[in-house]
Parts: structure tokens; sequence; C-alpha cells
């Protein structure tokens, strides 16, 4: 009869390792999960507030230039009876509002900006860039008969650890 002490109370040394190589397995592909997981939730965020930004731009956009009046004058545009002017190359938009202040819609450095009665502001953050801006009139004069439409739109894109990786969105949308 053997002595207690030499009985086999533990595992072989293959046994540990075969099963210290399953742990690892286990909570390696665990961690994995985990982190595609947050970086799925960060992307989503970043289209989210993207998209969320980009929708109060063109609402906002949308709806001052619905309110342009004819500038009669000419007090704002450069021709008398106009609706709308394309500025800056195709850039920007400009328009007499309902308080008969010149208004006008551009883009600068990268942000979307508004100038009214010579006061400036920009309609997006610091958060995106917007890499293109483009504006195309139908019906700006009185004499053409047509209903005086303003096609805008715009290409954005969000911040991101890369390039890949940065949401964009391209917006077109036509108000009259």
């Amino acid at each position: 009869m053997k002595p207690k002490f030499y009985m086999n109370k533990g595992f072989t040394i293959p046994e540990l390792l075969i099963a210290l190589l399953v742990f690892s397995l286990v909570i390696g592909g665990a961690a994995n999960l985990l982190v595609s997981g947050i970086g799925g939730q960060r992307s989503a965020l970043a289209m989210q507030e993207l998209l969320n930004q980009t929708s109060f731009g063109s609402e906002y956009m949308s709806r001052r230039l619905r309110q342009a009046t004819k500038d009669l004058g000419p007090t704002c545009l450069s021709t008398r009876g106009l609706n709308y002017e394309i500025t800056q190359g195709g850039q920007g938009v400009k328009f007499l509002n309902l308080q008969s202040q010149c208004h006008e819609f551009f883009l600068e450095a990268g942000r979307i900006k508004e100038r009214i009665a010579g006061q400036e502001q920009s309609l997006t953050s610091d958060n995106l860039t917007v890499t293109s801006l483009q504006f195309l009139l139908q019906g700006e004069s009185q004499n053409d008969d047509v209903q005086p439409k303003v096609t805008f739109a715009f290409e954005v894109e969000g911040q991101g650890a890369s390039a890949e990786s940065k949401p964009k969105v391209q917006f077109q949308t036509t108000v009259s």
C-alpha cells in the first residue's frame, strides 16, 4: 500500500495547459465580441449625430428659403425683381427675407454659414465638415413664368478615428 502523500490528487501539466488554452480562447472571443460591439455603437452614434445635424440644417435652410420675397428695389440682389441669386460660384444663395433683410447661405471653411444683414453665424457644428454645397435656381425671375425653386445639395462628413470610419451623408432637396 502506498502512503497518502503519493496518491494522485491534482492535474497533470498537459491537462493544465489544455485547460488554460480553452480558458484563454473563451475569454479572447468574449473580449473580441465586446470590443466590436463598442465600435459598432460608436459608429451608430456618430451617424445619428450626423443625420440629426444634417436634418436640422436642411430644415432650417428650407424654411428660410420658402419665406423669401421678391426684391423689387433692388435692395439685396443685383437685379430688380429677383427672388433668389446665386453667390460664391454656386456655393451660396442670397435672398430677401420677410423682414426685408438681405439673407445669404454659403459654404466657408467646411461650415454652412448664414449671413443676415451683415451678421454671420454657422449652421453646422465643429464636429462636421461640409465637403460640398451647391445651389441651383429655377424660375428666379418674374419674366420666366416658372415657379421659383431652389435646389441645394451638400455632402457632410462626421468625425472618426480614420478616414474609413468617418460617416458621410449626401443630401439634396428642392424648395419652392
